[in-house]
């Protein structure tokens, strides 16, 4: 279920629409992208980078505009997830009719995300899709993308949410003993704060030890997910679709 919300940004009041549940699915997964059109997710990612083996990137690629087909039917709006490092490919193969828009991982800076809008602008005319019609989402997973987060998500129209990468940020911060990041309760209260100051929807959910988010049973996501709400989160992504209920129901 999809809800238009407002949020007032520096300069406009901005209409987006609330996406609760973002299913994150591996394109090397044929029976897993099946599952998650049935799911009830609000928005499907179809995953180029984190879940796909470097050997078979090339070969899943040709298999996105199917695979938009696909999750498109179950009714999710459909993302696909991008490597920065491998931008052309990605998007060439990506820009389709039925695609709402990309996450960039390990976005670090404004000109990347100018870079990727200026490529979307060209594909858009060419294959007639409208202008400006797909959307960015900017996963800020190191500690660069963390400190120009602001930048990053003035670097476009296009842009309208930005999110944190757990397991990318322990690897790229100081994790501590216990395997938390001490670090976490802050950089979620400032993505928080700078996506509504940039007019942009924050998205993400509140994980403690010991689940690691994504893998996390249902009762912890829904919990997880009602400290990210209280907090101001509008939304998350999740890898499970047993997950996908439990953060519809807490950020209805």
């Amino acid at each position: 279920m999809l809800y238009a919300v407002g949020i007032v940004g520096e300069e406009n009041y901005m209409s987006e629409t609330m996406r609760r549940s973002w299913l994150l699915v591996p394109m090397s997964k044929p029976e897993l992208i099946a599952q998650a059109a049935r799911s009830g997710a609000d928005a499907i990612v179809l995953d180029l980078v984190e879940l796909v083996a470097e050997a078979d990137k090339h070969a899943v690629r040709e298999k996105v505009e199917a695979a938009i087909h696909t999750v498109q039917a179950g009714g999710a709006e459909v993302f696909v997830q991008i490597d920065p490092e491998l931008l052309y490919a990605d998007l060439q193969a990506c820009v389709r009719p039925g695609l709402s828009g990309v996450v960039v991982t390990r976005a670090e800076s404004s000109g990347q995300i100018v870079e990727i809008a200026a490529l979307l602008s060209r594909l858009e005319n060419e294959r007639g899709l409208l202008p400006d019609a797909l959307k960015i989402i900017a996963a800020l997973e190191t500690a660069r993308g963390n400190h120009a987060a602001y930048e990053i998500a003035r670097a476009s129209q296009r842009v309208s949410g930005l999110t944190l990468g757990r397991a990318d940020l322990i690897m790229d911060l100081r994790p501590e003993p216990s395997g938390e990041i001490h670090l976490m309760p802050y950089l979620m209260q400032r993505l928080i704060i700078i996506a509504g100051s940039a007019g942009v929807t924050p998205m993400g959910a509140w994980w403690r030890a010991p689940d690691r988010g994504l893998l996390a049973t249902p009762e912890n996501t829904y919990q997880a997910a009602l400290r990210g709400r209280a907090i101001g989160f509008k939304g998350a992504m999740c890898l499970r679709a047993n997950q996908v209920g439990p953060l519809n129901r807490a950020f209805n």
